[in-house]
């Protein structure tokens, strides 16, 4: 991504581990290195070198969880920052100070991105002849921070060259053999039975670069199979493909070509001339030899020129001895950003002969114009007979065959040499990312490019395609370039539910098989050459400015950056836990494409990724993405019960309406069965083989072997991926983490080393979770929190035949581990004896809210010199603060003189220390479990009660703040800090140039309340799940009680639930038996029969019989708008199309106009077809009236044509109403009122009928 570099890791040895599934143990084979074959095509598909490739790093890579290296893990398993550098223009103490900030902030490694240094004459010679990267300087402060580096005992890497894409000082003529490369073309239409003469056409559709050379691929005749292709105005122009006729050896010299055309005046050639030429990419401003091309990633060239470089200008004998001694460098390659140029190699001619088993001269027509990655549906120029796809695909298998030879290959061999590990974001061209990534030590994926998902960055599937190569190929390491929020910089939170989100995002990683985070990033603190801008003046040097991305690290940063170090301990024993052993997973979604979902990728045709809020995942199955050529590994076999059972060990693969598949991986598959392999068939079988050749025989004898596969005892085949769940469930494939509900919440990854399985559960919903997981593994489960860094047995479950049941309770976008475990040592101690409580029935402690208190503020800005590092402290305050009657607390913002206040905090950064004093009555006395619930606070915060600061608190949870054992009756003073973000304060500072920012609310906002929930006397919690849910006019939610039993005892409880004049609250159960030290959730159903605006309170009691009573409340928002859902709650759900990830279906029913949702689709031609139609739809969670829909447009991209369907279960769909001519900006379509508990609209035309998708900026649903 644009914005991010890094450098890779050193020789990973291959780590014989012993593997336990099925119950059974047995230690891994090695894979040897080859070329495999492939059956059909002549397709030849390198098997990945990760089992025997491996890097020097791997040994420390993954250290074993003991209880001590959980409570402080290794630098190899810390964070690592991106560490921005004004190239060479650095102070050797400054370096060695920064690292070790890193080191105290809780890092364990930086990756050194080099940036050009703004200002007049600061981008040309003769600054660059001196700071520039690869001078004699920049090697010299390359030997300064490793040596700084190996003192701090942390990492360091480096970025492949200066920015992105790759170059080096070496390359600066626009025709050097190692520049990167296109093919263009050139055409003119002749008529049949004439002669032509004279030089090749002109009219290249690209223009090459100034000065650069033009190498005649061949030239071609090609007969066009309708005689009007000449007068055409749109593509494609189709020709007939046996008409095709090379003339390349008729071209003279001089490049004339003269011919006499076949054929009549009723016909009609095309003579296309194609050509390849450098693309001109390049960058200047950061070495001295000026403009640097951008390297051929396809060719052997291109990667040999940064070698080279390396080895000649920056690796001195001190740097390599430096290298070896540290054995944990990375050379890093960021995503490949090549420009929309579409790509070529010399000799690849010769090498699509060799690899695709024919040559590619007759067929190059189907590629003239066919996009940067290849995958448009519309080029200039197509085959007839629909071969011309076929082609496209081959070009594309091409290419990422020869990005895995010549380059990923080359650099890692070179960086093994030199005891260096590769990382490398393998995607942004076409290449197989799976494959790809089993080529490389450290493969990584980024939140940026990979989309954004409901509420923040990272789509949990991009990073599996990611990670699926690292599992196979035996690497530790999956890597990610977080958080670079766009637009953010100075303004990023931890825990905050936002799009700008950290914790959110490095979660959504981790969900998706990440155990490596690299910050992005921490600035240089320079103060730059005079004339450098923003780099001159506080705050200091950012990535891009100060309306850039997020974020800038550092002493220098935000008042937040004290507490990352709690947040990178907790992000490192995570990483710690997500290393141990091998992944396991219960099933291979296979996976035939040359991208993903991300907005930074490329994707091929209709996407086939399993989103994270399917019915798979909802029913707790765990899956990765399987490429052909892994299908293709040597050790591609099902033995015990698993596939890959040295790897990720799959219990079955699925085809999701999968249309093309290689012959040879279809025979393997077969072959996989018959052994006893389950495979699940959603939808069609694979009906054509990709690539070109003898398709209709190819095609037929695919038929045949998808017909054998589906005859297969072990084969399963379902309408729609909704049924997978049941189909695994019939051939005895169960979740490894089996949910107690439907929501669909909890996303889990699974560890298993030895006889211990490790567990990471992440809510991925923005409302709070509580229900029972089911986990496979035998013995005890414990929590391991990766906040404080202790271990604790968990006393409240219940075994089964090798599984226990847990009780989960998350907080909305959190995350948690647990372990499973036989062993009783030193790390896992066992349980400790429940003590039994007392089961008096008075004297009870109640609640107590918080809503009198004093604010000091330690306010930051610009110091004196106006420089950077110089931060003024200037303290505010103290302010006295009344809550409201909603228990609310201002913000930071609204707290000034013309309020009423005493201070004016409207444009303060800085740190707030609140002070509270509560009374508590003799009851509390003996209270041993009591939760403060801080709200949603920005940004970080510790508290101190009673003079005892707290342990590191969860930032994504400061609504269960446990101080129980810190208090006692009479008077406590409880002590909250919180920490803003540096935004506000860099808004108003002189000279930074983000007047433009929107300001941020800081502060403690409450309603800040004290619940006892465990003790010496017995004890009764009711509290909702959801702070706030939405209510239309005619609709219907749920709201879900958690009730909690503090008693040593089991209780009965009843239930009951009351709210506004014209809401019906009913518990679902109004009665229920609370285990002793317990926790039941109680789900309400609300239907609003008349109100549509304004806001009001659900109220529900629990009683116990024992005589205790508690009360929770929940806020309704009413509208007229049964699809509005703002906050992201249970209902009303999205039941969407895979959609763009930065672009989610959520987004059209947020009730904003400047939001809206993509489908899916990269290429003209993919939007929606009647064939093909793309679904957005809503579940209301229970049956309601519907009688119009109203459809936000989006000019050429909005919906046009499209019917309205209902369902009342889902799966069975009938047509309502149909729109035709929608206009532009959106309409209204309204129909005779129906009841259902499903709606959809099925789109089958967008205004532009040859766009990529369709969008939509609202969806509105009356009865």
């Amino acid at each position: 991504m644009s914005g991010r570099v890094r450098v890779g890791k050193g020789d990973r040895r291959w780590l014989r581990r012993s593997v336990r599934y099925g119950g059974l143990r047995r230690a891994p084979g090695r894979i040897a290195g080859a070329v495999v074959l492939a059956l059909s095509a002549a397709v030849v598909a390198p098997v990945p070198a990760g089992a025997t490739q491996g890097s020097p790093a791997s040994a420390t890579a993954a250290p074993v969880l003991t209880r001590a290296t959980f409570a402080d893990p290794p630098a190899s398993v810390r964070p690592k920052y991106r560490w921005w550098q004004p190239l060479a223009y650095t102070e050797d103490g400054e370096l060695a100070d920064e690292l070790d900030q890193i080191k105290k902030a809780g890092g364990g490694g930086a990756e050194v991105a080099p940036f050009n240094v703004e200002g007049t004459g600061n981008n040309t010679n003769p600054f660059l002849e001196k700071y520039g990267w690869g001078t004699p300087l920049w090697a010299s402060k390359t030997r300064t921070m490793l040596a700084a580096a190996k003192k701090e005992g942390l990492s360091l890497d480096f970025t492949i060259g200066p920015r992105w894409p790759a170059t080096v000082p070496s390359v600066t003529d626009v025709n050097d053999p190692a520049a990167q490369q296109q093919i263009v073309f050139s055409h003119e239409f002749d008529r049949g039975g004439t002669s032509r003469s004279g030089p090749l056409p002109a009219n290249v559709n690209v223009a090459p670069p100034a000065g650069a050379k033009k190498t005649l691929i061949a030239a071609l005749l090609a007969k066009c199979s309708d005689a009007g292709c000449a007068d055409s105005s749109s593509a494609p122009r189709m020709l007939d493909r046996a008409g095709v006729t090379d003339v390349t050896s008729k071209v003279d010299a001089q490049g004339d070509l003269s011919i006499d055309l076949p054929g009549d005046a009723n016909s009609t050639y095309a003579l296309i001339a194609f050509y390849q030429a450098p693309t001109g990419q390049s960058l200047s401003g950061y070495t001295a030899t000026g403009t640097n091309y951008a390297l051929d990633t396809f060719g052997k060239a291109g990667a040999e020129a940064t070698t080279d470089f390396y080895d000649e200008h920056i690796l001195t004998p001190d740097v390599r001895k430096l290298l070896t001694q540290m054995g944990s460098s990375d050379l890093f390659e960021d995503s490949l950003e090549l420009g929309s140029t579409q790509k070529w190699t010399p000799g690849m001619v010769a090498q699509w002969q060799k690899l695709r088993g024919y040559s590619p001269i007759d067929v190059l027509p189907a590629l003239a114009g066919a996009g940067d990655q290849g995958i448009t549906d519309r080029p200039f120029f197509d085959f007839a007979d629909g071969l011309g796809a076929r082609v496209r695909t081959d070009y594309r298998q091409t290419l990422s065959d020869l990005y895995i030879a010549n380059r990923l290959d080359v650099l890692r061999q070179w960086a093994h040499k030199h005891h260096m590990s590769t990382r490398i974001q393998p995607y942004g061209v076409p290449v197989d990312i799976s494959d790809a990534a089993s080529h490389i030590d450290v493969p990584e994926g980024e939140s940026l490019a990979f989309g954004q998902s409901t509420g923040a960055y990272s789509n949990v599937q991009d990073y599996r395609v990611v990670a699926t190569g690292a599992h196979l190929s035996g690497e530790p390491v999956v890597s990610d370039e977080c958080c670079a929020f766009s637009g953010a910089v100075w303004g990023s939170t931890a825990g905050a539910g936002s799009d700008a989100s950290n914790l959110q995002a490095v979660y959504r990683g981790f969900a998706g098989g990440v155990n490596q985070v690299v910050w992005h990033g921490f600035p240089y603190l320079t103060r730059g050459p005079q004339g450098a801008g923003a780099q001159e003046v506080w705050p200091g040097m950012t990535y891009g400015g100060n309306t850039s991305y997020s974020e800038a690290w550092g002493a220098k940063g935000g008042p937040n950056w004290a507490d990352y170090r709690s947040i990178n301990d907790n992000l490192a024993r995570m990483q710690l836990v997500l290393r141990q052993g091998d992944p396991r997973f219960d099933l291979a979604v296979y996976w035939q494409d040359f991208g993903m979902n991300g907005t930074g990728t490329t994707g091929s045709g209709a996407n086939k990724q399993i989103q994270s809020s399917s019915a798979l995942a909802s029913a707790g199955y765990t899956y990765e993405y399987l490429s052909p050529a892994q299908l293709r590994r040597k050790d591609a076999s099902y033995d015990k019960g698993a596939l890959f059972g040295d790897g990720s060990a799959y219990h079955a693969v699925l085809l999701n309406d999968q249309t093309t598949m290689p012959l040879d991986v279809a025979q393997k598959l077969l072959e996989l069965a018959r052994r006893g392999l389950p495979v699940i068939i959603a939808g069609d079988l694979p009906s054509t083989v990709p690539g070109t050749g003898d398709a209709a025989a190819r095609d037929a004898k695919l038929k045949s072997v998808m017909a054998q596969l589906a005859g297969q005892r072990s084969v399963v085949r379902v309408a729609s991926e909704q049924d997978v769940p049941a189909a695994l469930k019939r051939l005895n494939v169960t979740p490894a983490a089996t949910p107690g509900s439907d929501s669909g919440a909890i996303l889990d990854v699974r560890r298993q080393a030895g006889p211990t399985d490790y567990y990471y559960l992440y809510n991925q919903t923005n409302t709070a979770t509580a229900q029972t997981l089911t986990l496979t593994g035998d013995g005890v489960p414990y929590k391991l929190d990766t906040w404080t860094g202790q271990i604790t047995p968990i006393t409240n479950y219940t075994s089964g035949h090798g599984t226990v049941t847990v009780p989960i309770q998350l907080n909305g976008n959190d995350a948690e581990v647990i372990a499973v475990t036989p062993r009783h040592d030193a790390t896992f101690r066992g349980a400790p004896a429940r003590p039994d409580t007392a089961s008096a029935s008075s004297g009870t402690p109640k609640p107590a809210a918080l809503g009198d208190w004093s604010l000091s503020v330690d306010a930051w800005g610009p110091g004196k010199s106006d420089l950077p590092g110089d931060t003024a402290h200037t303290e505010l305050g103290p302010v006295t603060l009344k809550a409201g009657s909603d228990g609310k607390l201002p913000a930071w913002s609204a707290i000034t003189p013309a309020n009423g206040y005493s201070a004016d905090l409207k444009d303060v950064s800085g740190r707030g220390t609140y002070t509270a004093h509560v009374t508590l009555g003799d009851e509390w006395t003996g209270v041993s479990g009591a939760n403060l619930d801080l709200g949603t606070p920005v940004d970080t915060v510790t508290v101190n009660v009673n003079g005892h600061d707290l342990p590191p608190l969860d930032q994504a949870d400061l609504r269960h703040v446990e101080v129980g054992r810190y208090l006692h009756a009479g008077d406590n003073t409880i002590t909250v800090r919180v920490a803003s973000t540096l935004l506000n304060a860099v808004r108003v500072a002189p000279g930074t140039g983000a007047s433009s920012r929107t300001p941020m609310d800081y502060g403690l906002f409450g309603p800040v309340t004290l619940t006892p929930y465990a003790g010496t006397r017995p004890l009764l919690t009711a509290s909702a799940l959801e702070t706030s849910l939405p209510l239309a006019k005619g609709g219907y939610n749920r709201a879900t009680v958690l009730v909690h039993n503090g008693s040593g005892r089991p209780v009965g409880v009843t239930l009951s639930a009351s709210a506004a004049s014209g809401i019906t609250a009913t518990p679902q159960q109004d009665r229920t038996t609370v285990p002793a030290g317990g926790s039941v959730t109680v789900p309400v159903d609300l239907r609003d029969s008349g109100v549509a605006t304004g806001t009001d309170t659900l109220t529900v009691t629990a009683r116990s019989d024992t005589g205790l009573t508690s009360t929770t409340t929940v806020a309704l928002r009413h509208s007229d708008d049964l699809a509005l859902n703002p906050g992201g709650t249970p209902f009303p759900r999205v039941v969407a199309d895979a959609s763009q990830d930065r672009y989610p279906a959520p987004l059209a029913v947020d009730g904003s106009d400047s939001t809206f949702w993509v489908s899916w689709g990269r290429a003209a031609g993919q939007g929606p077809t009647v064939a093909r139609p793309v679904r957005y739809g809503l579940d209301f969670g229970a049956a309601v009236d519907v009688g119009s829909v109203t459809v936000g447009g989006r000019s050429n991209y909005g919906p046009r044509d499209y019917d309205v369907q209902v369902s009342s279960d889902g799966r069975t769909w009938r047509t309502v109403a149909s729109a035709t001519d929608t206009p532009k900006a959106g309409g209204t379509t309204t129909f005779t009122p129906v009841k259902a508990r499903y709606l959809r609209l099925s789109i089958t035309k967008s205004w532009d009928a040859v766009n990529a998708n369709v969008q939509m900026s609202g969806l509105t649903v009356r009865p």
